[in-house]
């Protein structure tokens, strides 16, 4: 029902790209933030300088050898860094027995995004989108500015976690512009690059400024503008509706409206009070969905689960490989800007793919690609006996990429799978597993002395992910549901009955439904049907 009412009031004019813009533009920022460790993590070049050789210069050790030594048990000695480059390791010292510390720093960012996963999805459903995705855009900043100033890694591995979680509560809530999007340009919308735009941007900024802390505190400074979206941004018409909040979902509705330059419908209100009824009684008063409600039965059960564990996969390939730049031969800097300069590039055959093949197959496509791009690596090191070549960077760049195209159409997949009431929280699920992954990420690397077992491990889950995929229900041309099956199944028993709404179905020209069925809108009182919505549920 509210897909037609939307539809009613423009469905993709000046709003709506509005929306999209404010919101998803911050996705920049956020995508600086979350990969800021594949800088902060690189080791410099260092030296372990005896008691009495504290006074040497970087410079002297750069053109003689001589004061080198290997710190052991019986050697007194210090470690010096090379100024040029700042990072996380040169600052706390990570390096031979403290080199655990570093990938355990980004796996408990990444902790912290698992975390921001959970409470943002179910905060998303219970106090509402905007609430949430501000608080988190605020949080951010503050956190990235406050990090900057740690006095030892704990402290900083404590704001990792907090940051983590304002990214976590973030990436749940990306899905929000979509609820105002319409079905034909719900693909364009969550496909665009902002996230590579903002990695792009880190990739200059860390080749220009070579301080971890300087890079922090940029990015807490870019972060505070989107607050200000705040005041012009309003809350989701589509939760609105599904909480009963009329009054308040009437004024969205005519701030669309005067956006557009459209009319709302006369039966708008109407449509509105029904949703809300709809779902009160289905809930039986005051009764909140939960984490529960996307596992509850069979159909219900096994979609979850496929998406979740292809998040989990795609999460940790795309993370191992970006937080793993710097094992690959060549110059940090290059790999890491050519990585996502060419991910930006996939940006228009993902978009025509997703158009033209559908989310399901696209998803599954790059996996597959993905897969045998790893496989090739694991060829050239059994051919080459050698870890870091030109061709394993290439083809590891290709799996990187590739990964992320896949993971742009399962975001899409993922959002359209479930409806309005549940949204947030099976993409809450999903992000949680993506950030279990992502926890996992930094250590990939770190197995195998020849990087044997990190491209098994990758391959390995490319595969299972895609063959999961093809098991999903293709979403491509259908209109997002707002209300669980058993609700609309209860809702059209009642209808039929009723006088008041009249759904009609026909062959002819009109709105394509799920399963080629076509549905029009009632001639008397113009109300929208709830034809493609009962479809839409009823064939997860």
């Amino acid at each position: 029902m509210l897909e037609d009412l939307i539809e009613s009031v423009g469905s993709s004019g000046k709003f709506q790209w509005m929306v999209v813009f404010l919101i998803m533009s911050s996705k920049m920022v956020f995508g600086m933030s979350m990969l800021i460790m594949s800088y902060g993590g690189m080791i410099p070049d260092w030296w372990c300088i005896s008691k009495d050789d504290e006074t040497v210069s970087i410079d002297s050790m750069n053109s003689s050898s001589i004061y080198y030594q290997t710190c052991n048990a019986t050697s007194v000695c210090s470690r010096r860094y090379e100024s040029y480059t700042v990072t996380v390791v040169s600052k706390f010292d990570l390096v031979c027995d403290n080199a655990w510390i570093k990938p355990t720093v980004t796996s408990i960012q990444m902790g912290g995004v698992l975390v921001g996963a959970f409470i943002g999805g179910q905060s998303g459903d219970t106090f509402g989108r905007k609430k949430t995705i501000y608080a988190a855009i605020l949080l951010h900043s503050i956190f990235n500015i406050i990090a900057a100033f740690s006095v030892n890694w704990q402290m900083f591995a404590a704001f990792r976690f907090l940051i983590g979680g304002s990214l976590g509560t973030y990436l749940v809530l990306v899905v929000y512009p979509l609820e105002f999007i319409g079905l034909k340009r719900r693909a364009l919308a969550s496909s665009l690059p902002f996230w590579t735009i903002g990695v792009l941007f880190l990739a200059l900024a860390t080749y220009l400024i070579h301080d971890w802390k300087t890079l922090h505190i940029l990015i807490g400074a870019l972060t505070f503008p989107f607050v200000l979206g705040w005041f012009v941004v309003p809350e989701s018409l589509r939760w609105l509706a599904t909480k009963g909040k009329i009054e308040e979902a009437k004024v969205v509705l005519d701030k669309i409206a005067r956006f557009n330059g459209t009319k709302v419908p006369d039966n708008a209100e109407a449509i509105l009070r029904k949703v809300a009824e709809i779902e009160r009684q289905s809930n039986e008063g005051e009764k909140k969905y939960t984490y529960i409600d996307i596992y509850r039965g069979f159909p219900m059960i096994k979609k979850s689960l496929c998406l979740n564990y292809i998040w989990f996969s795609c999460s940790a390939i795309y993370y191992g490989f970006s937080f793993g730049v710097s094992n690959f031969s060549g110059n940090f800097y290059l790999n890491f800007f050519l990585m996502n300069v060419i991910e930006l590039s996939a940006f228009v055959p993902v978009i025509y793919l997703l158009g033209k093949i559908g989310r399901r197959y696209t998803c599954v496509f790059a996996l597959f690609l993905a897969a045998s791009s790893c496989i090739a690596a694991l060829i050239a090191q059994e051919v080459n006996d050698v870890s870091k070549s030109p061709f394993i960077t290439g083809v590891s760049l290709l799996a990187k990429i590739l990964t992320g195209g896949s993971w742009v159409a399962l975001i899409l997949l993922t959002n359209e799978s479930y409806p309005t009431v549940i949204r947030y929280l099976g993409y809450g699920a999903s992000n949680t597993m993506a950030r279990i992954g992502g926890i996992l990420a930094p250590f990939i690397f770190s197995l195998g002395s020849h990087r044997i077992i990190p491209y098994v491990i990758m391959a390995v889950l490319m595969v299972t992910s895609g063959i999961c995929g093809l098991t999903l229900q293709e979403t491509k041309d259908l209109a997002m549901a707002d209300l669980i099956e058993n609700d609309v199944e209860m809702d059209i028993k009642e209808t039929e009955k009723s006088s008041v709404y009249k759904i009609s179905r026909s062959n002819s020209n009109g709105i394509a439904s799920h399963g080629g069925e076509k549905n029009t809108i009632s001639e008397d009182l113009k109300a929208p049907t709830v034809v493609r919505d009962i479809e839409y549920n009823t064939q997860m």
